[in-house]
């Protein structure tokens, strides 16, 4: 989905139609100390982007509309297009609120790409939003596809045309390739996928791990990946890189916030109740450190993950310079186990 949450903001409030303005943590009253959760394509055009301290981003356009997020709204309009998906009747792996993967099996490219401009028709007519489908020989490329034709796109990149289509382009543009993986490998002289393709898959293994072998697979244009519908979740997570590191929690807050919105977003999707709360720092030296909580009832409370989350990363802080956060919720069961029977 395109801009999702602004996308579906649209839905509900034409006016802000070509106007500049973003979706973010908090509401109008406390704005000042949230971040921007997605950014309408008129504010990216103007510099803005999610994550964004949401001031930083007023200082960019000080005439910026700013939309409290709803996630319960945007939960109910994920369904509604995750159920249209799955009406196509193949294997669909619901990855997030607002990308889904869809196995097409053995059709041809030609009709996956029909199937394709279906699809954005039915999201488009039926739920009235925008929608960008990738189509390639795998998940990972199929993704890598997607996003390069967004927004508002429709890409097939064949298996034959795979390694074409992936020449010149940054390393990070392999999901799961982040910046300390993209850093490592630029020390080691790999800057670009192609410069991938030709190095050493030995060597890979020292520099990105057991990702290392999967990485040189992809530069040289094999996915393996493969659409799960089902499985058994064992967590929920969302980690994010900090506007600029720092070690001040009122900074950090507001980003936990906003991914402990995102992880009980997908944890209620899938009707998810945790026990246990994981609060991830990452440093400015790249060293990382974990603080855990488990909970005595087991829930799916919003407020009780932000609230944890704050007291956690207080604890990791310890005057260090924080870089990036992550949010993490496991230990899953369910309430009524814990209710007891009234006669």
């Amino acid at each position: 989905m395109d801009s999702f949450y602004a996308s579906c903001e649209l839905l509900r409030r034409p006016e802000l139609n070509g106007k500049i303005f973003v979706v973010g943590t908090g509401d109008e009253e406390h704005k000042l100390r949230g971040v921007v959760e997605t950014a309408s394509y008129a504010a990216k055009r103007a510099g803005i982007r999610s994550a964004m301290p949401v001031a930083t981003a007023l200082k960019i356009k000080p005439d910026l509309v700013y939309v409290p997020a709803d996630h319960e709204y945007y939960e109910q309009i994920s369904q509604k297009v995750m159920t249209l998906l799955k009406s196509y009747k193949y294997p669909t792996e619901v990855l997030s609120i607002d990308e889904a993967a869809l196995d097409l099996g053995e059709i041809d490219y030609q009709k996956a790409e029909k199937l394709g401009k279906d699809l954005k028709e039915r999201v488009s007519k039926e739920l009235g939003l925008p929608c960008t489908v990738g189509i390639s020989s795998g998940k990972i490329f199929a993704k890598m596809v997607c996003d390069a034709a967004k927004p508002d796109g429709l890409k097939v990149v064949t298996e034959k045309d795979i390694v074409k289509f992936l020449e010149g382009k940054d390393v990070d543009k392999i999901p799961g390739v982040g910046p300390k993986t993209k850093e490592r490998l630029g020390l080691s002289g790999i800057k670009t996928i192609d410069q991938l393709a030709k190095s050493n898959p030995t060597a890979l293994a020292a520099v990105a791990g057991s990702f290392g072998r999967e990485l040189y697979n992809l530069a040289n244009g094999k996915d393996n990946s493969k659409v799960i519908e089902v499985w058994k979740v064992l967590s929920v997570s969302r980690e994010r890189t900090l506007e600029t590191k720092t070690s001040d929690p009122k900074k950090i807050d507001p980003m936990l916030d906003m991914l402990s919105d995102e992880v009980i977003a997908d944890a209620k999707r899938q009707d998810l109740h945790y026990k246990t709360i994981t609060v991830k720092a990452r440093y400015s030296d790249f060293s990382e450190k974990l603080k855990s909580k488990s909970l005595p009832e087991f829930t799916d409370s919003v407020d009780v993950l932000k609230q944890t989350s704050h007291e956690l990363i207080r604890e990791l802080i310890a005057d260090k310079q924080i870089r990036k956060v992550g949010v993490r919720i496991s230990s899953f069961g369910s309430e009524k186990k814990q209710q007891k029977k009234l006669f």
